[in-house]
């Protein structure tokens, strides 16, 4: 089997993997403290592709997720940027916080009909980790990403 890009298949069955272990993540608290806990409602894989595979610079892939989730990678280059980039159709937005010692937080807005696409630059930074959370303001919101870091 000819390997086309530096991350290929194991990492994006990894996003996937991690994608469901976050989406399924609920608040604990303790009993009697006055406050409810938010019923914990994960998403789920799509069938479509919200964003094409980014090609051999690609980190990780999410082809179609369905509501809330979010994702962790460990194969970053710590002393390179990174480009974070995330569609979404449906209507409503996505809230995006892409964790580490800088966070970085910023929303995209998904049209009905088409696809919304936000991109930021995540400056170079210590650590080989790429976690994120998407929260979308309805569940029905289907959105993809992925995340690229040049050679």
């Amino acid at each position: 089997m000819k390997r086309t890009g530096k991350h290929g298949f194991a990492a994006v069955a990894g996003a996937v993997g991690a994608v469901l272990a976050l989406a399924g993540t609920a608040v604990a608290q303790p009993a009697g403290s006055g406050a409810e806990a938010p019923a914990a409602v994960p998403g789920q894989p799509g069938t479509g592709e919200i964003l094409p595979h980014p090609g051999p610079e690609g980190l990780i892939w999410i082809p179609d997720w369905i509501g809330d989730g979010g994702a962790v990678t460990a194969s970053v280059n710590p002393s390179q940027p990174f480009t974070f980039t995330l569609g979404c159709r449906g209507g409503g937005s996505v809230d995006v916080h892409i964790g580490g010692a800088a966070p970085v937080d910023f929303t995209v807005q998904c049209p009905v009909d088409s696809t919304g696409v936000g991109s930021v630059e995540v400056p170079a930074r210590p650590g080989r980790d790429l976690l994120f959370t998407a929260h979308t303001s309805d569940p029905s919101i289907h959105w993809g990403m992925y995340a690229t870091q040049a050679d």
